[in-house]
């Protein structure tokens, strides 16, 4: 029985650190994106920060 419930606590630990690890990359996704929005308004010779 130990066994069995190792498993499954080993199991849930992997499938919430999977879990956490799509959600970094969801959040990360959504930061390049509005990098990439500012970078792309700032193409006009001046950066963001220039203005």
């Amino acid at each position: 029985m130990e066994t069995l419930r190792l498993s499954r606590t080993t199991y849930q630990l992997i499938k919430r650190a999977v879990e956490a690890l799509e959600r970094i990359g969801r959040k990360l996704q959504r930061y390049n994106d509005r990098h990439e929005r500012t970078a792309e308004e700032g193409a006009d010779g001046l950066s963001p920060h220039e203005s």
